[in-house]
């Protein structure tokens, strides 16, 4: 419920803008985390832990063919060093989802599986390359290994992203993160209402994070690849959470339940406050009940305020919200023996 609230803050009351360019989430209070995979070699996961990172995402599986064989130390010292983990899989299109879901649950449980403070699984989707979108082609610049990373029907591909996304939730008991950059889903053709049930970890290199449709907000974001990070010897990817220590225990918590694209009117009546603390809290607080939870994603104030004034459509929705609750009451007293 805790995350449904600050999801439900930057739901799409700006559908009309949010569904026609991607939004951009600037970083207000953020903790710092890596990616890693077998390239980085042996990695001193106390010297992480030292360096302020506070959590991790480490792959694990690709296809049905790949086992990364750091994967296993990795799990187990990240954790031994106070990192809170998350083991991903790269997506391969090629292949059948549930036949990948169960190569990647395996591996897991092998390396001793996931556990109630770790963060939910993360599937990484970002083959086949959206330019290579038709042609056949395998693998490109962001499909790693050779394997068969092409190409497939945009039909096909959606089918068996969902059919691993479903298979490991059915396992797990949480709702995957999803992973990939912004201009995949355009340019794959696969912007379904239904990937906003999922949490977003949006690859952006810049000073904002860059968030595709159906998403208003993502809860990671990897703003670089080429980061010093003490304990890994090459430049590693580099990753922010949206939000503080408080929020990243919250989101672990809440994580098996996720809700879908558009709040409760009362909930949106509760978060909001007066209309004027929208405009300067958006980013920050997120008004009267939202409490810490504004700050998870700092680029809300990105959405719901612009050059300090509310937006139309808050206005709108919370008015509707209070006459909904004062006809209720009213009829309410006229049915009261």
């Amino acid at each position: 419920m805790v995350v449904g609230l600050f999801l439900g803050a930057c739901s799409p009351l700006d559908i009309d803008v949010t569904m026609q360019a991607n939004t951009q989430q600037c970083p207000a209070q953020v903790l710092e985390g890596v990616d890693v995979y077998n390239g980085y070699g042996a990695i001193d996961w106390a010297k992480v832990a030292a360096s302020g990172r506070r959590f991790a995402f480490i792959k694990a599986t690709q296809g049905d063919y790949n086992k990364q064989g750091t994967f296993n130390a990795n799990w187990v010292d990240a954790k031994k060093a106070g990192v809170v983990r998350s083991a991903y899989h790269f997506f391969d299109p090629s292949v059948d989802g549930i036949a990948q879901a169960n190569w990647f649950l395996a591996e897991v449980a092998g390396a001793g599986g996931l556990l109630a403070d770790d963060l939910p699984p993360m599937l990484d989707i970002e083959c086949p390359v959206s330019s290579n979108q038709g042609t056949a082609t395998a693998s490109g610049p962001n499909c790693e290994y050779t394997g068969n990373s092409g190409w497939v029907a945009p039909a096909t591909m959606k089918t068996r992203i969902f059919d691993w996304l479903d298979t490991v939730e059915s396992a797990t008991g949480r709702k995957p993160i999803l992973y990939s950059y912004p201009s995949w889903f355009a340019g794959v053709t696969f912007t379904d209402a239904k990937l906003a049930k999922y949490p977003l970890f949006i690859a952006t290199y810049a000073t904002c994070a860059s968030v595709p449709a159906p998403w208003t907000t993502a809860v990671f974001w990897q703003y670089g690849a080429s980061g010093t990070v003490p304990g890994i010897t090459p430049k590693s990817d580099v990753d922010k959470f949206f939000g503080g220590e408080t929020e990243l225990q919250a989101f672990i918590k809440s994580s098996t339940d996720v809700p879908d694209l558009g709040p409760d009117l009362a909930v949106v009546e509760d978060l909001a406050g007066p209309a004027t603390d929208l405009g300067n809290d958006g980013g920050s607080d997120g008004g009267s009940d939202g409490g810490s939870m504004g700050a998870m994603h700092g680029g809300c104030q990105c959405q719901l305020s612009r050059a300090g004034k509310v937006q139309p459509g808050w206005i709108l929705l919370m008015v509707l919200a209070l006459w909904w609750r004062r006809r209720a009451a009213a009829a309410a007293k006229t049915t009261a023996p």
